[in-house]
């Protein structure tokens, strides 16, 4: 199948994605899908296959490739929204340096950065696996403000700035937060990715 619901409309296509699911499933024929759609991807598909620019970047569930995605395109491409990339570099005492912040690595992944052998690296963390507070708390934690909101009803999109760069979080529709709101965000050691600048490759 050669991406055959673009050109239904949105309502369309999720009832459309419920009944190929079953009929797939009922005749017990296996079958190709062609999708430039992740969410058709992720809610349809057994196994994964990502591809770009004609290569095969990662083969694998949707969970799997959701959860370790093999390089930073897979990371960007599945998810939404999509996952927020920060570039900074490994400092000796394994913490990845930000112009505005330095955040502090747990023992394995300073570890896998440094076996690497690559200073420079790219943090990677998902929208909805960023915290966000009112206040200060434990984690190693930054001080900024909300650039914007977007509001979708069951959750809402904040923009925050991270230096020169916007990192999207997800929270609950009824956080107390307008543009310009002071906040503090951190990113939970167990949920961060890191990826090799020049190559793009994970490194955990």
């Amino acid at each position: 199948m050669d991406e055959p619901l673009s050109n239904l409309d949105a309502k369309l296509r999720v009832h459309m994605r419920a009944e190929l699911k079953r009929l797939q499933k009922d005749i017990g024929v296996t079958t190709v899908y062609v999708t430039h759609d992740q969410v058709e991807a992720m809610t349809m598909a057994d196994r994964v296959a990502i591809m770009n620019g004609g290569l095969l970047q990662q083969f694998g569930s949707p969970t799997e490739i959701f959860r370790t995605p093999a390089n930073q395109f897979v990371g960007g491409f599945i998810g939404n929204p999509p996952m927020n990339f920060l570039e900074g570099a490994l400092g000796p005492e394994g913490t990845f340096n930000l112009n505005v912040f330095k955040f502090p690595l747990s023992a394995g992944l300073a570890e896998v950065a440094t076996r690497a052998g690559s200073d420079e690296i790219v943090l990677g963390i998902r929208p909805q696996d960023v915290q966000v507070s009112l206040e200060s708390i434990q984690e190693p934690c930054l001080c900024t403000e909300t650039f914007a909101t977007e509001p979708l009803g069951d959750q809402t999109i904040l923009d925050v700035k991270v230096g020169d760069a916007l990192v999207k979080a997800v929270v609950v529709p009824e956080f107390p937060a307008d543009m310009g709101t002071e906040v503090w965000i951190s990113f939970p050691a167990h949920k961060v990715h890191l990826f090799d600048k020049k190559t793009g490759k994970a490194l955990v």
